[in-house]
């Protein structure tokens, strides 16, 4: 393990636990829609390519982020099939999601040839699908705020919690090709942490709530990966991180008329 990449891997930690810690909390003051979308902005991919990119190349990091369409599919399958699951209980929630995640990428390692087009086009088409079956078929309803204290302690373990399953994600994507390095990087380490505080903290029905927002919410992340992949080479890793992450945060605004009114 380098001291570059110790680096990024504590950065990564730190950032996503503060960050996690911050979009939870927002998510119970603020209600499920407004929370789903701010929650699900770009935080495992920003630290993971920029890095990738520092360590490594711009171009190697422009390289991983083709197969982030597909991370972002299989992430979004792991979020419905967890909170259609999750009144049954946050172990088999949990268990059932990440077996759907882990189960859909081996399969998909088999096809590694396939271009950012196929596995957008199948994202948006997962992104919305499973949106629309929240909405429209489990009906799940939108949350107003959630009024609660907060205790230090609490904060802290949401912090650690969530720094840490980041950090395992980081930690993985270093290790394989640019293929497995794009899938980790878009590994649903956010909305796995976010799900498992918002069940604990304000119960399942607001996490079910907030993770329907964030389905449809997470298509700025794929906003991202295709600015980043093209600017990285160009305008260089720094740049290109702030000009993607700009676009993915427009992209969400954007998209509140459409969570407003229920599409």
């Amino acid at each position: 393990m380098t001291y570059q990449f110790l680096q990024q891997l504590i950065l990564s930690v730190i950032v996503a636990g503060i960050w996690i810690t911050l979009a939870t909390i927002l998510s119970e003051r603020m209600g499920s829609k407004t929370g789903g979308m701010i929650g699900n902005l770009p935080s495992t991919i920003l630290t993971s390519l920029l890095f990738i990119g520092i360590t490594q190349s711009p171009e190697f990091a422009a390289s991983a982020t083709i197969t982030v369409p597909l991370g972002m599919f299989l992430s979004t399958l792991f979020l419905y099939v967890f909170i259609s699951l999750v009144s049954k209980g946050l172990v088999t929630a949990l268990a059932a999601g990440l077996l759907t995640w882990f189960s859909l990428a081996i399969l998909a390692s088999f096809f590694q040839e396939t271009g950012r087009v196929a596995w957008t086009f199948l994202y948006f088409c997962g992104a919305l699908g499973t949106y629309l079956l929240a909405e429209k078929v489990l009906k799940i309803p939108s949350h107003g705020r959630v009024k609660r204290p907060y205790s230090l302690q609490q904060i802290f373990f949401r912090a650690i919690f969530a720094g840490s399953v980041v950090g395992m994600s980081v930690l993985i994507a270093r290790t394989g090709s640019a293929f497995w390095a794009g899938l980790f990087a878009s590994f649903p380490a956010m909305m796995l942490s976010s799900m498992v505080i918002l069940t604990l903290s304000a119960g399942y029905p607001f996490a079910r709530a907030t993770g329907k927002v964030m389905l449809l919410a997470s298509t700025n992340i794929v906003i991202y990966s295709f600015v980043a992949g093209a600017l990285f080479p160009v305008t260089g890793i720094w740049w290109g991180s702030l000009i993607s992450y700009s676009a993915a945060a427009l992209w969400v605004w954007f998209l509140k008329p459409f969570f407003d009114r229920g599409i």
